[in-house]
């Protein structure tokens, strides 16, 4: 019989070692220690565990919203997390349904976020399987990623439009690195101007960045590109250890300086650190809107540009 226990404070390092150290699915984003930069009293939290005599089996981080259980709010990715020693074909199914039946019975609707499958250290379909067989109905948004190999040149891989870009910046003698404490709110500045363009704001203030940068110094890098030490663009990336991986989160670059093509450079030097470093992925995140339902042509056009290839984030509703 699988047991339900609400998560509380006093089982943060629990939560957090599983994820961490027992799952084949969690990641950072999903520790304790991530979401609890947001201050507290922002979301309604409802994460549980899933247990069996007494060994966690499952998370499922989680916020109650208007009577409805939602995959928590301040992370990426939300549940179930999975433990990698329960993850077969004889046990998923039994795992789901307990998952099931607790929300059932104390929620009037769910929506699940799981890790997307790039960020696993082994396949999802398992889950993927049993969700979409416990009676969830599946909504997908379309990513992507380059495929890294240690030892060789991302800008191998990138196309003949891209490389040509580069090599124009590497002419300038652009320089990359790790953005200063002293230059966090100029990045944040040109970020906020740079999702204005889309009517949108950043879900991070720049006081969290800041917070983030000191909380996950190997976890959330930022990183930028100058030219005789003016800012010309900067990222933000989330640095998957399990999953060996490199995850754009933001972008903010100086528009008035785009003949430079700083972040042509900024996205070839990064998925180079990521090379370096042993990352088999640097993901570019989602190039949808509308929960999927529209395309961004343009946008997915330009990250093929630099060898990407499709996957998919799936969310299960029900």
């Amino acid at each position: 019989m699988y047991e339900i226990l609400p998560y509380s404070h006093e089982q943060e390092l629990r939560w957090d070692r599983f994820v961490m150290e027992n799952s084949m699915n969690g990641t950072f984003l999903q520790t304790r220690r991530f979401l609890n930069y947001h201050p507290e009293g922002r979301f309604a939290d409802a994460s549980f565990f899933v247990e069996k005599s007494g060994i966690v089996i499952a998370v499922v981080p989680g916020c109650s919203i208007d009577g409805r259980f939602v995959s928590h709010q301040g992370s990426t990715f939300g549940g179930p997390v999975i433990s990698k020693d329960f993850y077969s074909g004889n046990k998923i199914l039994e795992i789901v349904k307990a998952i099931d039946d607790y929300i059932v019975q104390n929620f009037k609707s769910v929506k699940l976020k799981p890790t997307s499958r790039i960020f696993a250290t082994v396949s999802t379909d398992l889950l993927d399987y049993a969700l979409e067989h416990s009676g969830y109905s599946r909504h997908t948004e379309l990513s992507c990623y380059t495929p890294l190999v240690k030892g060789v040149d991302p800008l191998e891989i990138c196309k003949r439009e891209c490389r040509h870009n580069f090599r124009q910046a590497e002419k300038l003698n652009l320089t990359y690195g790790e953005i200063p404490d002293s230059e966090m709110e100029k990045f944040y500045d040109f970020l906020v101007l740079s999702k204005a363009r889309y009517n949108t704001k950043p879900v991070h203030s720049l006081a969290e960045l800041r917070d983030l940068k000191q909380r996950f110094p190997e976890d959330v890098l930022f990183r930028g590109v100058w030219q005789n030490g003016e800012y010309l663009s900067g990222m933000m990336i989330f640095n998957f250890k399990q999953a060996k991986a490199f995850h754009f989160q933001y972008l903010a670059p100086d528009d008035s300086r785009r003949e430079t093509n700083a972040t042509t450079a900024l996205f070839v030097n990064a998925m180079r650190e990521a090379a370096q470093v042993g990352c088999e992925k640097f993901s570019w995140g989602i190039s949808t809107e509308n929960g999927g339902a529209y395309l961004n042509e343009n946008l997915y056009r330009f990250k093929e540009s630099f060898g990407a290839l499709p996957c998919v984030n799936a969310r299960y509703e029900k």
